[in-house]
């Protein structure tokens, strides 16, 4: 198959060098991250060169200088070949998908790593069946790492410390986090976080650990409040075009899942650990206040988020899914509680 490309995007291939003489095949990959973040850096990039050279050079993967549209329209974007590929969060997508907000669950565990190969596993045994993903070829599904509490001004040392306050927090689950914990949620990109924690707008934000450097939160928070094994954590996936993925060889489809599917999601979860660490001890250098929920704390926590678990359960049973069982498989593959 050969394809034919718009000037435009010649141009943006031309200039990251993307584009080998004897490429029959360029998908572009449409990419909502910064350009220095982990994931670009340390996954999309070698992802791309992995196929490039897993195909010898009959497919390779051209990464957008910009994105094609908002971060809720990743899918929408793919599906309508609008874009070949992109990564996306499936819960900046309310209604559509109900099984991927198992991974945004509290108590999943510490390493995104860990989780990211559990999720895969999970996936293909009993989340596929369901078709969530219907109308688009899943490359892989992994999770970035725990999700924290940033805060303005010194974290609170107790739960009361929570009432009150305004936090911006991403998909459902973790605004149902949030006022589990006494907070108000307020909803926004991530990249509007360190404007309205600066203005005053929010008292703070629910990210993962390596938002800190990845959206320049220093300077503007002062706190960070972390649960074990994570507040939340949140699903995420690399997914392409049903049409283009028809259109390769057989030969090429497995060349490029050789290096998906579990590979990836592995090569995605060590990056966000990576960037997790580095953000850790940026913020200790820094001398952001960091206070970890134990002891008596830690059990009321735990016993307030419970409802979550069995609200998601109720959910899969709708798709067929044992959500129970998929949680514990999840927990047990991941290390959470």
């Amino acid at each position: 198959m050969r394809r034919t490309l718009t000037g435009m995007i010649v141009g943006a291939a031309l200039a990251l060098g993307a584009l080998p003489a004897c490429a029959e095949t360029v998908l572009r990959f449409n990419n909502i991250l910064p350009a220095t973040h982990g994931q670009v850096v340390d996954v999309f990039k070698p992802w791309a060169e992995a196929v490039a050279k897993a195909t010898e050079g009959r497919v390779t993967v051209s990464i957008l200088p910009t994105s094609l549209a908002a971060p809720p329209r990743m899918f929408d974007l793919v599906e309508s070949g609008g874009a070949d590929i992109a990564w996306g969060v499936p819960s900046y997508n309310t209604g559509r998908f109900t099984l991927t907000k198992a991974i945004d669950l509290p108590f999943l565990g510490d390493s995104a790593e860990a989780l990211s190969v559990a999720y895969w596993t999970v996936h293909q045994d009993m989340f596929a069946a369901a078709d969530e993903f219907k109308g688009v070829k899943v490359l892989t599904v992994y999770a970035t790492g725990p999700g924290t509490i940033y805060t303005r001004d010194a974290p609170p040392e107790t739960l009361d410390g929570f009432k009150g306050k305004k936090f911006r927090t991403g998909g459902r689950t973790v605004q149902e986090v949030a006022r589990l914990l006494g907070a108000a949620a307020v909803t926004s990109p991530s990249g509007e976080v360190h404007e309205m924690i600066s203005r005053n707008i929010v008292d703070g934000a629910f990210f993962t650990n390596e938002a800190y450097a990845s959206y320049k939160l220093n300077g503007v928070v002062k706190g960070q409040f972390v649960i074990p094994k994570g507040a939340y954590n949140a699903a995420v996936y690399i997914i392409m075009n049903q049409k283009a993925w028809d259109g390769l060889s057989r030969r090429d489809q497995d060349a490029i899942m050789a290096v998906s599917g579990e590979a990836l999601a592995r090569m995605g979860g060590k990056a966000w650990d990576k960037a997790d660490a580095s953000a850790v001890a940026l913020m200790e250098k820094q001398g952001v206040r960091r206070v970890v929920a134990g002891g008596a704390m830690l059990d009321e926590i735990r016993k307030r988020l419970a409802p979550l678990d069995d609200a998601w359960i109720e959910e899969a049973k709708q798709k067929g899914v044992d959500g129970r069982k998929a949680l514990d498989r999840l927990r047990e593959l991941a290390g959470g509680k």
